[in-house]
């Protein structure tokens, strides 16, 4: 067993398809099967159940995969280390975001990157919050910003800010201008036909315990794990929705929609960012860090991210 035959191993399992890790890796789909089949023998079982959709790994398969990430890991800190990392920021990064703020940070931060630590090679990723938070745990990404109420123990972290939540509805042509300061009481929601996920992320999660508090019954028009088609709904006036404002800040700039503050009780969260427990940052890994909060502050300054700011520019400068 070496580290080539568990990288390849690791991508498979990434991609769930040896002809999609094939293409990922650059090498011939035979030869990338082969070196799983050698290492299967080695290990003498069985390491991926294959079918018409794709692979998936074993028991044993997935113990590996643990490992093998793990192993993975500890070799790029190592290399990053040996290249006189405290000097220079310099490979890989990969960072995982929100869809809600994927749209605004993404983009600045690759030009950010780009241009001040060109040694930097940025990977960037959007996924929803429990992929997220899934992602970190098992250190399959270098930092990701997690919007949640709690942080997880299993990650490292830094409170970025607090933010609200709207109910976002369709904007009539008779109604005032919008500017995010008016208010509605958070049990209306369960008033009007709603787009929520599907899977208990932060807001559903919200949702649910305040309806779960307040004896009201949750009845969803619709769920979909799709954040365009959520706000598709919304502005065609199908659903409201229960948003942070980045969501639909390109909307509100177009006056197509209407959002109010829900209040009484106040529905906030809070946007965490957070890199896997126990696994030292590197220069470039650092580096990044910064931008993102740097990025933060500037989106809190234009107007696309509302609440209140907690980690400061220069808070993390000198760790």
């Amino acid at each position: 067993m070496n580290i080539r035959q568990l990288r390849y191993f690791i991508t498979i399992v990434d991609e769930g398809s040896v002809s999609s890790a094939a293409r990922v890796l650059h090498i011939a789909q035979p030869a990338l099967s082969q070196h799983i089949a050698n290492l299967e023998a080695e290990l003498t079982t069985d390491l991926l159940v294959r079918s018409s959709r794709g692979v998936k790994p074993t028991r044993a398969g997935e113990v590996l995969y643990q490992h093998a990430r793990k192993i993975a890991a500890q070799i790029k800190q190592a290399t990053d280390d040996v290249r006189n990392e405290a000097e220079t920021p310099r490979g890989e990064v990969s960072v995982v975001v929100p869809p809600m703020l994927g749209v605004h940070v993404a983009p600045r931060l690759l030009e950010r990157v780009a241009e001040k630590f060109p040694e930097v090679d940025l990977r960037i990723m959007e996924e929803l919050g429990l992929n997220v938070r899934d992602m970190i745990e098992n250190a399959r990404v270098d930092m990701g910003i997690l919007a949640t109420q709690n942080h997880t123990p299993k990650a490292d972290h830094l409170l970025l800010y607090r933010e609200p939540l709207f109910l976002v509805s369709r904007r009539k042509k008779d109604d005032p201008p919008c500017d995010g300061t008016s208010t509605i009481k958070a049990e209306k929601i369960f008033d009007v036909p709603l787009v929520l996920s599907q899977q208990s992320h932060a807001v559903r999660e919200m949702v649910e315990t305040l309806a779960q508090e307040s004896g009201r019954t949750l009845a969803p028009r619709v769920t979909t794990e799709s954040t365009r088609l959520r706000l598709s709904y919304i502005r065609s006036g199908v659903t409201c929705g229960v948003l942070p404002w980045p969501s639909f800040d390109a909307l509100w700039q177009r006056g197509e929609i209407t959002a109010r503050r829900l209040v009484d009780p106040d529905l906030t969260r809070n946007i965490f960012l957070i890199w896997p427990k126990n696994q030292p940052l590197n220069a470039a890994s650092r580096a990044v860090r910064q931008e993102l909060v740097d990025i933060c502050h500037d989106l809190f300054e234009q107007g696309v991210i509302r609440g209140s700011l907690v980690a400061t520019r220069e808070q993390l400068q000198d760790s």
